[in-house]
């Protein structure tokens, strides 16, 4: 005997086996009992849902030796019949292979006659809204005041198609798109009664690349089967399906919180190496996205939902619940247009590229768009690099004709109202200008530790002592005990293993790295201001047209070190 697959051995042959389809299901079995019978019936809904499967019970239901009733008993020749599609008075129908009027003619020819053998003649009309408006003209009549022995029922993925003439003479079921949870319970149900072993969490992603199909998940099954030898593990269906492991999630949801583009893209290197399907790895950001902002809001649903909760929680500890907000939006607008970019890694590198560019702490980011210019470290790397100085070409020329030690340089005066400070490399800490540049401008400091850091100020060092003034309470999120232990980790590799900390707090500080960063782009909008108001174009508004300049529309821009090779270009233009 040839092999049955399993969408058509498993399908349900009762109401009761039907799943997910209680409001349809319910209707139908309180119909049939109590013998309140419509002409015409019309299931609508998505493919593999049970639209075919539940005609076939209710042509069952009404055929049945024992009596109509809801509860055929699959043993007499009409249901056994019906059940291998030769039942002489159910007439299936394909309509998207007849859809001429002269093919609904000729069926409609028959309709007086009464059943042959069973008590009702079924006609089941399948994809209904391929017929054409003739074919439907010819249908309306006998749709409307058919013989009393004559049921249609009918079905169709895209009832806005069937016009209201039709629809307003049947009594129409729409069948929802099944739940995943459902889905995969009854594969875990289906592989128990084939004693075939499975891992939940590969029939959980069969159920989710189901879309709400019953149908498509049992192929998918099937298939599945076949790949992993009979034993239905996580690994092998991942694999098969293209789907992305959560390792490579999580690794980019914690560089895109620590705002590690170079750690982002090699991540994304390896997922196309595996060739990892990009728009089923942005659902799973958004997914773990979404898991993150209940753990923030609504952690028991979580506890009771979601699997990986220690990772989950490692990243959220990186990330606030206004920056999950804002990548959640972002991975939505980069999923409706990542099918217009030039490949599909393109465009989910560029959603990626979006998260790190809109990031709030905006400082931060272009810390980091530096640091990958500047050549970083692979992770696997057992430390990170120090800052960079500038380049000679940036310094005045007797700088750069005598170069000094990078720990003697000092920032020169900018000639330019656009052009960044340059700043000097820190090799120790030991008064506040020293700590107010090691936090602005090294790389040493990344995501939370970094802002935490611009938040506190430098007192006093002896020995081997540092002593730092912590924000103010109403920071809950930077000042968790984390950001202390890391700040301490990453100031030990510069200061040396002995390093201490002692936090002393005190009346708000002004002098914070994260005060002096505010002050420095104030004086430079202030310059920026000042070229404005000396160009030629400006003058000449303000005096024809008694124009204004909009200080609050100036900004000032900042150059990664990635273009900063073609920086004179860059100015000019």
């Amino acid at each position: 005997m040839s092999y049955l697959v399993l969408a058509r051995k498993w399908r349900p042959k009762i109401f009761e086996e039907v799943v997910g389809q209680e409001h349809v299901v319910r209707t139908l079995q309180h119909a049939l009992d109590n013998n309140r019978l419509h002409h015409a019936y019309l299931f609508t809904g998505t493919r593999g849902v049970g639209k075919t499967t539940l005609a076939r019970i209710v042509a069952k239901s009404l055929n049945c030796e024992n009596g109509v009733s809801s509860k055929p008993c699959n043993e007499c020749k009409a249901c056994t019949e019906i059940d291998e599609g030769r039942f002489i008075d159910l007439i299936e129908v394909d309509a998207a292979s007849r859809t001429k009027v002269e093919d609904t003619r000729s069926l409609l020819e028959n309709v007086p006659y009464k059943a042959t053998i069973g008590r009702y003649k079924v006609y089941l009309i399948d994809e209904i809204h391929m017929l054409t408006g003739h074919s439907f003209n010819a249908l309306l009549k006998t749709l409307e005041e058919p013989p009393s022995h004559v049921k249609f029922l009918m079905a169709t993925t895209d009832p806005q198609k069937l016009p209201v003439t039709v629809l307003s003479r049947c009594i129409q079921f729409n069948l929802r798109a099944m739940d995943e949870h459902e889905i995969s319970k009854q594969l875990r149900y289906i592989l128990t009664q084939e004693n075939i072993g499975f891992e939940i969490e590969a029939l959980n992603g069969i159920a989710r690349q189901s879309k709400g199909s019953m149908r498509d998940g049992l192929s998918l099954l099937d298939q599945a089967i076949s790949y992993t030898k009979g034993n239905v593990r996580a690994d092998l269906v991942r694999d098969m399906l293209g789907m992305v492991s959560d390792e490579y999630i999580f690794d980019l949801l914690k560089a895109i919180a620590t705002v590690n583009a170079l750690a982002a893209l090699q991540t994304v290197e390896k997922m196309c190496e595996r060739s990892i399907d990009f728009e089923t790895a942005l659902d799973d950001i958004l997914l773990k996205l979404h898991d993150l902002s209940l753990m923030k809001i609504a952690p028991a649903v979580l506890n009771v939902r979601s699997k990986n909760l220690d990772e989950l929680k490692r990243i959220d500890e990186l990330m606030s619940p206004e920056d999950v907000q804002l990548f959640y939006q972002i991975g939505l607008i980069g999923k409706r247009d990542l099918p217009l970019a030039p490949r599909p890694q393109l465009g989910f590198e560029m959603v990626l590229m979006r998260m790190l560019a809109f990031h709030p702490n905006s400082a931060q980011i272009s810390q980091a768009s530096e640091t990958l210019g500047e050549g970083v470290e692979s992770p696997a790397a057992t430390s990170t690099k120090p800052f960079q100085p500038a380049r000679e070409s940036m310094l005045p020329p007797t700088a750069a004709a005598q170069p000094k030690p990078a720990s003697e340089r000092l920032p020169p005066t900018v000639q330019h109202p656009h052009r960044p400070t340059q700043h000097r490399q820190v090799r120790t800490i030991e008064n506040e200008e020293d700590w107010i540049q090691f936090v602005n401008y090294s790389n040493q400091l990344t995501g939370w530790t970094k802002i935490f850091a611009s938040k506190v100020a430098f007192r006093g060092r002896s020995g081997n002592k540092i002593y730092l003034q912590p924000p103010a309470e109403q920071y809950t999120s930077i000042t968790r005990e984390q950001n202390r232990t890391n700040l301490l980790r990453d100031l030990r590799k510069v200061l040396g293993d002995d390093l201490e900390i002692i936090y002393s707090p005190g009346a708000k500080s002004t002098t914070t790295p994260e005060g002096r960063m505010a002050r420095e782009r104030r004086e430079k909008l202030a310059a920026v201001r000042q070229q404005i108001e000396r160009e030629s174009i400006p003058k000449s508004l303000r005096k024809e047209f008694g124009a204004k300049i909009d200080s609050d529309s100036i900004r000032y821009p900042t150059l990664p070190k990635t273009v900063k090779k073609n920086e004179e270009r860059w100015w000019k233009t």
